[in-house]
């Protein structure tokens, strides 16, 4: 269970050497830094807010209420950092030839606050090190109340429509329903079919450097006597490690991941008509989120029912867009994960990142992507996912999955009052993670 904690002043960042920092990566959201100490920086994106601390606090909230209780053990996250005065621009100036020239997003220079977090690349005292970034994306639609098998699953039905309309110049065989299928076959076929064509969605690093990408192919310098002598041979870890179990539910990651995704059981009609119910009464749910996760909801019963339901669809759509980093070794090391294959022991670690909230405004942007998809597959016929024996979460995992947020909610709220320092304010709320998944 979550328990708050005494009010913290966010991190001051002693690492001020702009030229430290090494480009990792960069989303719609945030750019991704890396130094030689094992962590990693995650600069905001995007138009300006005033409130900068509130945002980060909330968002901090969510991921340790919502998502760690879900994700356990594989979650990478970190803390709010305040950064020393003009870091962001020089980093920003510092790594700029290596971004990409289709990146159209800025980096936010106003912000003085960052998301510290270790390194999902790092393996202390490793040399040799590959990490492969995979997005797995959604291998499921709903449809009514019921998740139902859809002959072309979100991420297909997408990869179709953006290859039609000459958005994208390939398109992968990558299917979500084989990456999540509980049989290595699958897996291995899903990924084989990412290093055929990435597109956005695998990127490999060695030693802190991208050598694959959609732009780059080649695993010449993956692939080696030492390592994996052939490309099945790292398929067949990468699938060993995927399907490895370690949480304290017994689940190995892509369970995990699937089970989050599932959590949501309503239609995106059905949640954009709660969206209209929450403004109709002029409330924000963003904010309304906010107080809950701070123990301060002022909303009647029923509300807070709307409210757990739209929390819960916002865990999905987190889970549907998240990246799994997956970082081995060739070499042993009790101190981490072991797998064998290949006749040899592989070292690894597995953390999920890119957790941060969503915006529960993008509902009737959802509303609208979902019928251009339909409209798509009605028009093309299309046929293009393979076929699989779908796996459903069981309504006892399901009801495992919202006692979290239940028992959280419950924590924060009863906990409010023991908190001399909090003033009922939410922004003045910063807390250290006592786990291992996110202590830095």
């Amino acid at each position: 269970m979550v328990q708050r904690r005494s009010s913290l002043k966010p991190s001051t960042l002693k690492l001020n050497d702009a030229e430290c920092w090494r480009y990792r990566g960069e989303g719609k959201t945030g750019l991704v830094v890396t130094n030689n100490c094992g962590l990693a920086l995650k600069l905001r994106k995007g138009t300006h807010e005033n409130d900068y601390l509130y945002l980060y606090t909330r968002n901090f909230l969510y991921v340790e209420v919502c998502i760690a209780p879900i994700f356990g053990p594989f979650l990478c996250y970190g803390q709010v950092t305040k950064l020393p005065p003009n870091l962001a621009s020089n980093v920003v100036s510092s790594i700029q030839n290596r971004r990409s020239s289709l990146k159209d997003s800025n980096i936010d220079l106003k912000c003085p606050y960052a998301l510290m977090m270790p390194d999902a690349c790092c393996l202390p005292g490793h040399n040799n090190i590959i990490t492969i970034e995979i997005k797995p994306k959604a291998y499921l639609r709903t449809t009514g109340n019921q998740q139902t098998p859809i002959k072309c699953c979100r991420f297909c039905s997408n990869i179709e429509k953006r290859y039609a309309a000459k958005l994208i110049g390939a398109k992968t065989e990558y299917c979500p329903r084989d990456f999540f299928s509980p049989r290595a076959s699958k897996v291995a076929r899903a990924i084989s079919a990412l290093f055929d064509e990435p597109l956005s969605y695998m990127t490999i690093h060695k030693d802190n450097k991208r050598i694959f990408d959609e732009d780059n192919k080649n695993l010449e310098e993956i692939l080696g006597p030492q390592s994996y002598r052939t490309r099945n041979e790292l398929i067949n870890v990468i699938v060993k490690i995927l399907l490895s179990k370690r949480s304290s539910r017994n689940r190995n990651v892509l369970q995990v991941i699937e089970e989050a995704q599932q959590i949501n059981t309503l239609s995106i009609p059905d949640l954009c008509h709660i969206y209209s119910q929450f403004n109709s009464k002029g409330l924000d749910i963003d904010i309304e989120i906010g107080k809950w996760l701070a123990g301060e909801s002022t909303l009647n019963k029923e509300f807070l029912k709307l409210l757990d339901l739209i929390v819960k669809f916002s865990i999905s759509i987190i889970a549907q867009d998240i990246s799994i980093m997956i970082s081995i070794s060739p070499d042993s090391d009790r101190n981490l994960s072991q797998i064998v294959a290949n006749g040899k022991v592989y070292s690894y670690k597995v953390s999920i990142v890119d957790v941060d909230m969503k915006s529960a405004k993008k509902l009737p942007r959802y509303l609208v992507q979902e019928k251009e998809l339909s409209v798509s597959e009605s028009d093309n016929n299309l046929s293009c996912c393979h076929e699989n024996n779908l796996s459903f979460v069981g309504e006892s995992a399901k009801n495992h999955l919202g006692s979290h947020l239940t028992s959280n909610q419950a924590c924060f709220s009863e906990s409010a009052d023991d908190n001399d320092d909090s003033n009922g304010h939410l922004s003045n709320h910063l807390y250290e993670s006592t786990g291992k998944h996110t202590r830095i």
